[in-house]
């Protein structure tokens, strides 16, 4: 009995809070073994991913040491906040499955992991040109970042970034609004009204087997 309550209250916030069952579920990483497709269209294969072309962020941090120093490419989601610091500033560039593609903050599916963002030195001039910064309310600007990348920045505290020389803004980012569910209260309502039902049964068995005894 105490099963099945326990297992009806982790349906219960699986629904409530969008999170995932782990049965069944296997992550999909984005980026194939022999080719990925960059939001522009292209399709760069695995020889194709240095000196100015294409480069997944999943891949550079799997061989950071080959990539260090190098000059290469990414497309990505520019998200969080721009933080300017004199004449240059700081963003964040994320490329993995949900930044390119059907956020879940817009209801799209679970597709892969998550959070493959790297931070981006680049000139302020370059930063005013990025409009909107993806996060819960927004879908932020797609941009394709061409620099140098550092495994462990020396002028940045060993940090691991890219330095930006190029920036080009590829579509324009977006708002989007966050919907009530009704359906995923219909069932959350359901689902405690069992969990309730189920322990008033179990209170009422503890309670016949007092008198009895």
């Amino acid at each position: 009995m105490r099963g099945v309550v326990v297992a009806a209250i982790i349906t219960v916030l699986a629904i409530f809070t969008q999170v995932p069952l782990l049965v069944g579920y296997v992550p999909v990483i984005w980026a194939g073994e022999e080719e990925w497709e960059a939001p522009s269209g292209e399709k760069v294969t695995i020889d194709q991913l240095i000196n100015g072309k294409h480069v997944v962020e999943e891949r550079i941090m799997g061989n950071m040491e080959y990539y260090d120093g190098k000059m290469i490419t990414i497309e990505g989601e520019v998200i969080g906040d721009i933080m300017y610091r004199g004449d240059y500033a700081w963003i964040t560039v994320n490329d993995d499955p949900y930044s390119l593609r059907k956020s879940l903050e817009e209801g799209g599916d679970f597709v892969g992991l998550s959070n493959q963002g790297i931070g981006v030195w680049v000139s302020r001039e370059a930063a005013k040109k990025i409009m909107t910064c993806g996060g819960y309310k927004n879908k932020g600007d797609i941009v394709s970042i061409t620099g140098e990348f550092h495994r462990a920045c020396h002028e940045h505290g060993g940090d691991t970034d890219i330095h930006a020389a190029n920036l080009e803004v590829i579509s324009s980012g977006y708002a989007f609004s966050h919907p009530f569910s009704y359906g995923k209260l219909l069932a959350v309502m359901v689902l405690s009204l069992i969990c309730i039902y189920l322990y008033y049964l179990r209170h009422q068995k503890i309670k016949k087997v007092i008198r009895e005894e």
